[in-house]
């Protein structure tokens, strides 16, 4: 058996696989929640307002983004052993970059609370208060629309150095790494440029599909160690 993979080894590679198809489902969740939830950052007020609007799908966005969050921290873990013991030094960096994606997330998720409070006592308060919170608010959206930008590179360099992972091994499927790396690098570009852009979202189906073929053969199949020919 090269040996198959021991049982212990194919426990961690199966959580790896649900975790991943979590982190899928919470992401296609995250995307619809979030459909046209955010304002267009032009008018504060209008802006506060839009958000007062939606305050309710607002929340329950946050909190996907936050679940989503401990998911993927916990993700790298579970690729570095999963890969480890084929000898791949470079699930260290795949592990380390998806692991500060989640955490990235997470501070991008706690901001998301913070601005369903402030906007909160926005919609209550009166008089000079008003123009202290539309203020406050302001800074605290300009302040998430960046880590938003951040946490999309990083997801991509994240998808990228994975796909780079599985395509070089051979391991996993090739056709998983290199969508990965597509996708992760269509990601990582156009979320700069325009999420609205045809490509970005051509990349984030890429990157969503990897994700779902990487989670469905950790979890059915595992790791291949492929033996080396004498």
């Amino acid at each position: 058996m090269i040996a198959g993979i021991p049982d212990k080894k194919r426990g961690v590679e199966r959580l790896a696989g649900i975790i991943a198809l979590l982190i899928s489902f919470l992401v296609v969740a995250a995307i619809f929640t979030g459909l046209d939830i955010y304002p267009e950052y032009i008018n504060i007020h209008e802006d506060l307002a839009h958000l007062g609007e939606n305050i309710e799908r607002l929340r329950l966005n946050t909190w996907i983004w936050f679940a989503n969050s401990i998911m993927i921290i916990l993700f790298g873990p579970l690729i570095l052993m999963s890969f480890l013991p084929h000898g791949r030094s470079s699930s260290y960096l795949a592990a380390f970059l998806i692991s500060t994606t989640g955490i990235l997330y997470m501070i991008y998720a706690v901001n998301g609370h913070n601005m369903i409070f402030l906007v909160t006592d926005y919609s209550k308060s009166a008089g000079d208060e008003v123009d202290i919170m539309a203020s406050l608010a302001y800074n605290i959206m300009v302040t998430k629309t960046h880590l938003q930008l951040a946490a999309y590179t990083l997801a991509g360099l994240s998808s990228m150095i994975l796909g780079l992972l599985i395509a070089s091994t051979g391991h996993l499927p090739r056709f998983i790494g290199w969508l990965a790396i597509f996708g992760g690098m269509i990601y990582a570009s156009f979320g700069w440029i325009s999420t609205d852009n045809i490509l970005f979202t051509i990349g984030r189906l890429f990157f969503i599909l990897a994700l779902i073929l990487l989670g469905s053969y950790l979890l059915l199949k595992g790791i291949v160690r492929k033996e080396k020919k004498a």
